[in-house]
């Protein structure tokens, strides 16, 4: 006969599973509903490409005997290394037809890096696969580009398939393995903007004058000095004097925040350059592109101060921009993925990028939050039109990876934000800074809860350890507890990953960077002084923060999910006044070790009794 209980006691109860959570089937984006711009798994996906990108810089980097002269500067080395890359990369999209197979004319690793830091630039790659008909037969590649997201070891494969590897050899003239090529590809092929006598340049001169090198110089039989001021300057000239479209445009003429192909806009500032200045009228002139040339004398100063007096400074700034050297793009490629490697730096450090770091559907809860929150991000775009604002890390690999779906992101930014959204990775230090600031305190005012913020971490061996962990406590403990106070709580930096040093203003940037430093040595000196605490200037010594998630109401099957202000479907049926629903749950995943803390807001929504009073925060730190 079982044992009578006392009539007091209740049996034993097992802790219950936390809810799981999973993505609701629509996002509001502005005035819209959509369905997911991005998935987890295409999260997954570019956390790959980020991974063989690491391990190729690592694996230059490591090999000592790869160039000559440079084998105790491995940051040259790269450099020259991603100046190779570009020039496969022109290679490769110059030899693309129509009719090719794209799996089987897939490009190598450092290509793929070379074409993923150009489609991270999405204004200037929609403008110029639409401007330079060279150029056209790439959109193929592009259009496939979320298929690629789908399996990417098709671009990650150390083998490929022999007819991709014979197809790379014979159109583009180079070895398929970036290192055997390295060994081979030792000079460029560049014309003379003065007698048009074609000539090999060296990639690298003992001098520091090869192409790759900055001071590049170099002489042409006809006795005449070449470098890239002066090649790009002959490409602007070649621009001036082409008729036929879509080459005839301008770069940076047709792609505005409202149109992807504005050709009224493009005839408009090519008129305003050419009909009022003689130097381009060269209609009776047997080489027209050379009497330009010689008109101003060679000289790319003399040129923008022609078309100073036509083009606002921001727009001539732009034009000119795009003609930097020969090569065909309108964007400086080796720069774009110079800029690059500090984002793939951060995510390797976070361990993001790590094999089987995402492995389980536990763990995939962190890349879900990544996407809710750039939803969440693009919604205070669509609703700020006028401002600048500035993605935290998880935002921007969501953003990134939207981006590399280009003919999508294009057309969700237009239908979505109601304007095409470009990323720019040139944005000087300190207005990226008063940027990101405006965004914390727009994200704080939209959803209620801080758009970046360090914690403390929690214990176990995989970040969805730590998540069942933390929910696991939330849904069995009654008990308030105050919100841990963190060193890094308030901080508001940004990713270094945007901020770069325009050259023309570095000194100044060096100074507001070396001024926040003092300012934050002496105030610790004075707490040192006075005996008091020493609190640590987040700015300024603070390592990578972020993934502070919009908030998300955890439901259990057939209820829905709601961020604060806007509310998105998810299960069956959608009455946000009327559900039923837990405490609203916001996770912080934090710096270096991925740790979490738990701040629970209590949800102000009509019908929901919560047992306790409206506006305490549950918060409790682990480990």
């Amino acid at each position: 006969m079982a044992e009578q209980l006392p009539p007091h006691a209740t049996l034993p109860q097992s802790a219950p599973e936390p809810p799981q959570y999973t993505l609701p089937k629509t996002f509001n984006i502005g005035r819209s509903n959509t369905q997911h711009l991005i998935r987890p798994d295409q999260l997954k996906a570019h956390l790959q490409l980020l991974a063989a990108f690491n391990n190729l810089k690592q694996r230059v980097i490591e090999t000592e005997s790869l160039i000559e002269g440079f084998e105790s500067d491995s940051e040259k080395c790269w450099v020259w290394f991603v100046n190779l890359a570009v020039e496969r990369f022109e290679r490769w999209c110059l030899t693309i037809e129509q009719s090719d197979t794209v799996e089987q004319r897939l490009p190598p690793i450092d290509v793929t890096m070379v074409w993923h830091a150009y489609l991270l630039n999405p204004s200037w790659y929609a403008e110029d696969t639409g401007r330079i008909s060279k150029l056209k037969p790439l959109a193929r590649f592009t259009d496939y580009f979320p298929k690629l997201l789908a399996n990417p070891d098709l671009l990650t494969t150390d083998a490929p398939q022999h007819e991709r590897i014979s197809a790379w050899e014979h159109r583009t003239k180079s070895l398929y393995d970036p290192f055997a090529s390295a060994a081979d590809l030792t000079h460029k092929s560049i014309e003379c903007p003065y007698c048009y006598r074609t000539i090999l340049s060296p990639f690298l001169q003992p001098n520091g004058k090869g192409y790759a090198q900055s001071n590049f110089s170099v002489e042409c039989k006809c006795a005449r000095q070449i470098t890239k001021e002066l090649l790009g300057l002959y490409k602007f000239a070649k621009n001036i004097v082409e008729r036929t479209e879509p080459d005839a445009y301008l770069a940076g003429t047709l792609h505005t925040p409202s149109s992807k192909y504005n050709t009224v806009r493009g005839n408009m500032i090519k008129r305003s350059v050419v009909t009022p200045h003689f130097i381009f009228w060269t209609k009776k002139a047997s080489d027209p592109v050379g009497q330009i040339l010689v008109n101003v004398r060679y000289d790319v100063a003399r040129m923008r101060t022609v078309l100073n007096k036509s083009l606002k400074p921001r727009l001539l700034n732009k034009i000119m921009g795009a003609y930097m050297d020969d090569r065909v793009f309108s964007l400086d490629l080796v720069g774009a993925v110079l800029r690059q490697a500090s984002f793939v730096k951060k995510m390797v450090n976070l361990g993001w990028t790590e094999p089987g770091y995402f492995a389980t559907e536990v763990d995939t809860m962190a890349l879900q939050h990544c996407v809710a929150r750039y939803h969440a991000f693009l919604n205070i775009m669509a609703e700020s039109p006028a401002s600048f604002f500035v993605p935290t890390l998880d935002i921007d690999l969501g953003w990134h990876t939207h981006q590399l779906m280009a003919s999508r992101y294009q057309k969700d930014c237009l239908s979505l934000v109601r304007r095409y959204v470009d990323h720019d990775d040139k944005v000087e230090e300190g207005q990226l800074s008063t940027s990101f600031d405006l965004t914390c305190r727009a994200w704080n005012d939209r959803y209620h809860v801080p758009y970046m913020h360090c914690g403390c971490p929690l214990p176990g061996d995989t970040i969805g350890q730590k998540l069942r962990r933390l929910l696991s406590f939330q849904a069995t403990s009654n008990v308030l507890l105050l919100p841990p106070k963190s060193d890094a709580g308030a901080a508001t930096h940004p990713s270094d990953h945007n901020a770069v040093f325009a050259l023309q203003n570095m000194s100044a940037s060096l100074r507001c960077r070396e001024n926040r430093t003092h300012k934050a040595e002496m105030r610790k000196l004075r707490a040192e002084q006075n005996g008091g605490a020493v609190k640590k200037d987040e700015n300024v010594d603070h390592g990578i923060a972020f993934l502070h998630p919009v908030p998300m109401f955890y439901s259990y099957p057939g209820g829905c999910v709601a961020t604060t202000g806007a509310v998105v479907n998810g299960g069956l049926g959608c009455a946000v006044a009327a559900a039923r629903l837990v405490p609203q749950v916001a996770l912080v995943l934090v710096q270096r070790k991925v740790g979490v803390e738990l701040r629970v807001e209590l949800g102000v929504e009509l019908g929901v009794e919560l047992g306790v009073e409206l506006g305490v925060e549950l918060g409790v730190e682990l480990g």
